[in-house]
Protein backbone atom coordinates (compact mmCIF):
# COMPACT_ATOMS: atom_id res chain seq x y z
CA UNK A 1 0.00 0.00 0.00
CA UNK A 2 1.48 3.43 -0.44
CA UNK A 3 1.75 5.46 2.36
CA UNK A 4 2.49 8.75 2.10
CA UNK A 5 3.24 11.12 4.53
CA UNK A 6 3.03 15.41 4.47
CA UNK A 7 5.72 17.03 6.24
CA UNK A 8 3.44 20.37 6.16
CA UNK A 9 -0.22 19.50 5.46
CA UNK A 10 -0.81 23.15 4.02
CA UNK A 11 -2.20 24.61 0.93
CA UNK A 12 -0.02 22.24 -1.91
CA UNK A 13 -0.26 18.74 0.57
CA UNK A 14 -4.24 19.44 0.52
CA UNK A 15 -4.73 19.57 -3.07
CA UNK A 16 -2.32 16.74 -3.54
CA UNK A 17 -3.77 14.55 -0.69
CA UNK A 18 -7.36 15.17 -2.55
CA UNK A 19 -6.01 13.62 -5.85
CA UNK A 20 -4.55 10.03 -3.86
CA UNK A 21 -7.46 9.54 -1.60
CA UNK A 22 -10.03 8.41 -4.11
CA UNK A 23 -7.10 5.70 -5.38
CA UNK A 24 -6.46 4.76 -1.96
CA UNK A 25 -3.58 6.24 -0.32
CA UNK A 26 -2.53 5.96 3.41
CA UNK A 27 -2.31 9.67 4.10
CA UNK A 28 -0.94 11.71 7.71
CA UNK A 29 0.69 15.00 7.48
CA UNK A 30 1.74 17.19 10.45
CA UNK A 31 0.21 20.73 11.27
CA UNK A 32 0.92 23.38 13.99
CA UNK A 33 -2.91 24.58 14.11
CA UNK A 34 -5.17 22.34 16.21
CA UNK A 35 -8.29 24.15 14.38
CA UNK A 36 -7.13 21.78 11.08
CA UNK A 37 -7.57 18.81 12.43
CA UNK A 38 -11.10 18.28 11.67
CA UNK A 39 -10.48 19.50 7.87
CA UNK A 40 -7.67 16.72 7.33
CA UNK A 41 -9.58 13.88 8.77
CA UNK A 42 -12.18 14.71 5.95
CA UNK A 43 -9.37 14.89 3.60
CA UNK A 44 -8.64 11.36 4.88
CA UNK A 45 -5.43 12.58 6.78
CA UNK A 46 -3.88 11.68 9.88
CA UNK A 47 -2.79 14.41 11.62
CA UNK A 48 0.39 14.49 13.64
CA UNK A 49 0.24 18.02 15.77
CA UNK A 50 3.43 19.40 15.67
CA UNK A 51 5.61 22.68 16.22
CA UNK A 52 8.72 22.72 14.40
CA UNK A 53 10.94 24.37 17.00
CA UNK A 54 10.12 21.67 19.82
CA UNK A 55 12.16 18.91 18.54
CA UNK A 56 10.81 16.16 16.38
CA UNK A 57 7.72 14.70 15.43
CA UNK A 58 6.10 12.08 18.39
CA UNK A 59 7.72 8.77 17.65
CA UNK A 60 9.06 9.01 14.39
CA UNK A 61 10.67 5.97 14.00
CA UNK A 62 7.24 4.27 14.11
CA UNK A 63 5.02 7.27 11.83
CA UNK A 64 8.03 6.68 9.44
CA UNK A 65 9.01 3.61 8.79
CA UNK A 66 6.22 2.33 6.59
CA UNK A 67 5.95 5.07 4.90
CA UNK A 68 6.78 4.86 0.86
CA UNK A 69 5.93 9.11 0.40
CA UNK A 70 7.35 11.66 2.29
CA UNK A 71 6.04 15.74 0.74
CA UNK A 72 8.28 18.29 2.64
CA UNK A 73 6.71 21.18 1.62
CA UNK A 74 8.28 23.52 4.56
CA UNK A 75 9.29 26.77 4.07
CA UNK A 76 13.59 27.35 5.80
CA UNK A 77 13.69 29.51 8.70
CA UNK A 78 16.96 31.59 9.86
CA UNK A 79 17.22 28.69 11.89
CA UNK A 80 17.78 26.31 9.05
CA UNK A 81 14.88 23.84 7.87
CA UNK A 82 12.43 22.45 10.28
CA UNK A 83 12.54 18.80 8.79
CA UNK A 84 15.95 17.94 8.36
CA UNK A 85 17.04 20.05 11.70
CA UNK A 86 14.87 17.43 13.80
CA UNK A 87 14.69 14.28 11.28
CA UNK A 88 18.14 14.24 9.62
CA UNK A 89 19.16 11.01 10.86
CA UNK A 90 15.96 9.29 11.18
CA UNK A 91 15.65 10.06 7.28
CA UNK A 92 18.93 8.00 7.23
CA UNK A 93 17.35 5.03 8.45
CA UNK A 94 13.89 5.26 6.42
CA UNK A 95 15.80 6.13 2.95
CA UNK A 96 15.76 2.32 2.17
CA UNK A 97 11.88 1.75 2.44
CA UNK A 98 11.06 5.09 0.57
CA UNK A 99 10.13 5.14 -2.88
CA UNK A 100 9.58 8.91 -3.39
CA UNK A 101 10.87 11.73 -1.47
CA UNK A 102 9.71 15.18 -3.06
CA UNK A 103 11.13 18.74 -1.62
CA UNK A 104 9.26 21.97 -2.79
CA UNK A 105 11.74 24.13 -3.12
CA UNK A 106 12.00 28.02 -5.21
CA UNK A 107 12.99 29.05 -8.36
CA UNK A 108 14.45 32.18 -6.40
CA UNK A 109 17.52 29.70 -6.42
CA UNK A 110 18.28 30.46 -9.80
CA UNK A 111 18.81 33.94 -9.06
CA UNK A 112 18.41 36.67 -12.09
CA UNK A 113 18.96 35.03 -15.08
CA UNK A 114 18.58 38.51 -17.36
CA UNK A 115 17.43 37.33 -20.58
CA UNK A 116 18.07 33.87 -20.28
CA UNK A 117 15.76 31.01 -19.70
CA UNK A 118 16.72 28.67 -16.20
CA UNK A 119 16.32 24.80 -16.91
CA UNK A 120 17.07 22.37 -14.60
CA UNK A 121 20.34 22.47 -15.27
CA UNK A 122 20.75 26.11 -15.07
CA UNK A 123 23.90 27.20 -12.52
CA UNK A 124 22.59 28.16 -9.87
CA UNK A 125 23.24 31.52 -8.18
CA UNK A 126 20.66 33.41 -5.46
CA UNK A 127 20.97 36.70 -4.57
CA UNK A 128 18.08 36.83 -2.29
CA UNK A 129 18.38 36.24 1.26
CA UNK A 130 15.25 33.70 0.64
CA UNK A 131 16.87 31.68 -2.12
CA UNK A 132 20.24 31.30 -0.61
CA UNK A 133 18.42 29.62 2.50
CA UNK A 134 16.40 27.17 -0.06
CA UNK A 135 19.59 26.23 -1.83
CA UNK A 136 21.21 25.17 1.31
CA UNK A 137 18.14 23.36 1.97
CA UNK A 138 18.62 21.33 -1.39
CA UNK A 139 21.99 21.09 -1.01
CA UNK A 140 21.69 19.29 2.25
CA UNK A 141 19.00 17.12 0.99
CA UNK A 142 21.23 16.34 -1.56
CA UNK A 143 23.69 14.39 0.91
CA UNK A 144 21.02 12.19 1.84
CA UNK A 145 20.43 11.36 -1.52
CA UNK A 146 24.02 11.11 -2.42
CA UNK A 147 25.07 9.48 0.68
CA UNK A 148 21.92 7.42 2.06
CA UNK A 149 19.95 6.63 -0.93
CA UNK A 150 17.13 9.01 -0.12
CA UNK A 151 14.62 9.27 -3.33
CA UNK A 152 14.88 12.48 -3.59
CA UNK A 153 12.92 14.66 -5.96
CA UNK A 154 13.16 18.54 -5.87
CA UNK A 155 10.13 21.10 -7.10
CA UNK A 156 11.36 24.76 -8.00
CA UNK A 157 8.41 26.21 -7.64
CA UNK A 158 7.00 29.53 -9.23
CA UNK A 159 4.29 31.54 -7.15
CA UNK A 160 1.71 29.50 -6.14
CA UNK A 161 -2.32 30.74 -6.66
CA UNK A 162 -5.60 29.16 -6.50
CA UNK A 163 -8.68 29.25 -4.79
CA UNK A 164 -8.32 31.95 -1.78
CA UNK A 165 -4.99 32.64 -2.99
CA UNK A 166 -5.01 34.97 -5.73
CA UNK A 167 -4.84 38.24 -6.99
CA UNK A 168 -8.61 38.28 -7.20
CA UNK A 169 -8.64 37.90 -3.36
CA UNK A 170 -5.87 40.92 -3.18
CA UNK A 171 -7.99 43.17 -5.25
CA UNK A 172 -11.05 42.57 -3.78
CA UNK A 173 -9.69 43.48 -0.51
CA UNK A 174 -7.34 46.45 -1.14
CA UNK A 175 -5.89 48.65 -4.05
CA UNK A 176 -2.56 48.96 -4.70
CA UNK A 177 -0.80 50.52 -6.85
CA UNK A 178 0.62 48.37 -10.08
CA UNK A 179 3.96 48.52 -10.15
CA UNK A 180 5.96 48.32 -13.68
CA UNK A 181 9.69 47.45 -13.99
CA UNK A 182 10.56 47.49 -17.35
CA UNK A 183 12.09 43.65 -18.93
CA UNK A 184 11.12 42.10 -15.59
CA UNK A 185 8.83 38.42 -15.08
CA UNK A 186 7.74 36.48 -12.77
CA UNK A 187 6.30 33.01 -12.09
CA UNK A 188 3.51 30.96 -11.24
CA UNK A 189 1.41 28.00 -11.03
CA UNK A 190 -2.44 27.21 -10.28
CA UNK A 191 -2.31 24.64 -7.20
CA UNK A 192 -3.97 21.97 -9.16
CA UNK A 193 -1.04 21.61 -11.81
CA UNK A 194 1.64 21.63 -8.72
CA UNK A 195 -0.40 18.65 -7.27
CA UNK A 196 -0.98 17.28 -11.01
CA UNK A 197 2.76 17.41 -11.12
CA UNK A 198 3.51 15.90 -7.64
CA UNK A 199 1.41 13.07 -8.42
CA UNK A 200 2.17 11.95 -11.94
CA UNK A 201 6.41 12.25 -10.20
CA UNK A 202 5.10 10.36 -7.22
CA UNK A 203 3.71 7.68 -9.62
CA UNK A 204 7.07 7.46 -11.78
CA UNK A 205 9.76 8.58 -9.61
CA UNK A 206 13.60 9.29 -10.83
CA UNK A 207 15.49 9.82 -7.82
CA UNK A 208 17.79 13.07 -7.92
CA UNK A 209 15.42 14.88 -10.71
CA UNK A 210 14.82 18.58 -10.22
CA UNK A 211 11.67 19.73 -12.03
CA UNK A 212 10.61 23.29 -12.64
CA UNK A 213 6.97 24.06 -11.64
CA UNK A 214 5.75 26.79 -13.61
CA UNK A 215 3.38 27.55 -16.40
CA UNK A 216 3.55 28.83 -19.74
CA UNK A 217 3.40 32.79 -19.02
CA UNK A 218 5.86 34.33 -17.35
CA UNK A 219 4.82 38.41 -16.79
CA UNK A 220 5.23 41.70 -14.53
CA UNK A 221 3.47 40.98 -11.71
CA UNK A 222 1.41 43.76 -12.13
CA UNK A 223 -0.27 42.13 -15.51
CA UNK A 224 -2.32 39.33 -13.36
CA UNK A 225 -3.07 41.95 -10.83
CA UNK A 226 -4.79 44.16 -13.37
CA UNK A 227 -6.72 41.09 -15.29
CA UNK A 228 -8.09 40.87 -11.69
CA UNK A 229 -9.85 44.51 -11.41
CA UNK A 230 -10.81 43.50 -15.10
CA UNK A 231 -12.40 40.60 -14.17
CA UNK A 232 -14.23 42.17 -10.59
CA UNK A 233 -15.63 45.03 -12.58
CA UNK A 234 -13.56 47.37 -10.01
CA UNK A 235 -11.69 50.30 -11.36
CA UNK A 236 -7.85 49.50 -12.20
CA UNK A 237 -5.45 51.37 -10.24
CA UNK A 238 -2.62 53.51 -12.14
CA UNK A 239 0.56 52.03 -13.22
CA UNK A 240 3.75 53.31 -11.30
CA UNK A 241 7.35 52.69 -12.61
CA UNK A 242 9.32 50.82 -9.97
CA UNK A 243 12.21 53.22 -11.01
CA UNK A 244 9.73 55.91 -9.20
CA UNK A 245 9.31 54.19 -5.99
CA UNK A 246 10.34 56.08 -2.95
CA UNK A 247 13.38 54.39 -1.26
CA UNK A 248 11.23 52.72 1.63
CA UNK A 249 8.61 51.42 -1.02
CA UNK A 250 11.29 49.54 -3.43
CA UNK A 251 12.95 48.40 -0.04
CA UNK A 252 9.58 46.49 0.71
CA UNK A 253 8.82 45.10 -2.98
CA UNK A 254 12.32 44.07 -3.79
CA UNK A 255 11.54 40.43 -2.70
CA UNK A 256 9.11 40.64 -5.84
CA UNK A 257 11.23 43.03 -8.24
CA UNK A 258 14.68 42.71 -7.38
CA UNK A 259 15.29 39.12 -9.47
CA UNK A 260 14.22 38.69 -13.20
CA UNK A 261 13.40 34.82 -13.47
CA UNK A 262 12.79 32.84 -16.81
CA UNK A 263 12.66 29.78 -16.23
CA UNK A 264 11.48 26.55 -18.71
CA UNK A 265 8.65 24.26 -17.83
CA UNK A 266 9.86 21.93 -20.50
CA UNK A 267 10.93 18.88 -18.49
CA UNK A 268 7.35 18.47 -16.74
CA UNK A 269 5.56 18.10 -20.13
CA UNK A 270 8.66 16.15 -21.41
CA UNK A 271 9.34 13.86 -19.36
CA UNK A 272 5.83 13.32 -17.02
CA UNK A 273 3.67 14.01 -19.53
CA UNK A 274 2.07 16.91 -17.75
CA UNK A 275 -0.55 18.84 -19.72
CA UNK A 276 -1.27 21.92 -17.58
CA UNK A 277 -4.86 22.25 -16.67
CA UNK A 278 -4.18 26.05 -16.37
CA UNK A 279 -1.42 27.26 -19.27
CA UNK A 280 -1.57 31.30 -18.25
CA UNK A 281 -3.03 32.94 -14.98
CA UNK A 282 -6.04 33.70 -17.53
CA UNK A 283 -7.28 30.49 -17.26
CA UNK A 284 -6.92 30.19 -13.91
CA UNK A 285 -8.40 33.05 -13.04
CA UNK A 286 -11.37 33.06 -15.27
CA UNK A 287 -12.07 29.95 -13.33
CA UNK A 288 -11.52 31.09 -10.26
CA UNK A 289 -13.77 33.97 -11.18
CA UNK A 290 -16.42 31.81 -12.31
CA UNK A 291 -16.72 30.13 -9.02
CA UNK A 292 -16.68 33.22 -7.07
CA UNK A 293 -19.56 34.11 -9.30
CA UNK A 294 -21.30 30.80 -9.06
CA UNK A 295 -20.96 30.76 -5.14
CA UNK A 296 -22.43 34.38 -5.12
CA UNK A 297 -25.93 32.73 -7.01
CA UNK A 298 -25.92 30.34 -4.99
CA UNK A 299 -25.88 32.33 -1.66
CA UNK A 300 -28.49 35.50 -3.62
CA UNK A 301 -30.80 32.53 -4.35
Amino acid sequence: MNRVFFFGYGYTAMFLARLLRPEGWKMAGTTRDQAKVNGMWDDGVEPHIWAEDQGPITAPQRVLKNVTHILHSLPPTAAGDPVLKNHFEILKTVAPNLKWYGYLSTVSVYGDTGDEVATEEYAVNPGTARGKLRLRVEQRHRQLFKKHGLPLHLFRVGAIYGPGRSALRRASNVAPDLVHKEGHVTSRIHVEDLAQILKTSMENPNPGSVYNCIDDLQTGPEIPLEYAYQLLGAPVPPTVEYETLDEDKAKTMVSLYGETRRVSNAKVKSELGIQLKYPTYKEGYDALNNAREERAKQTAG
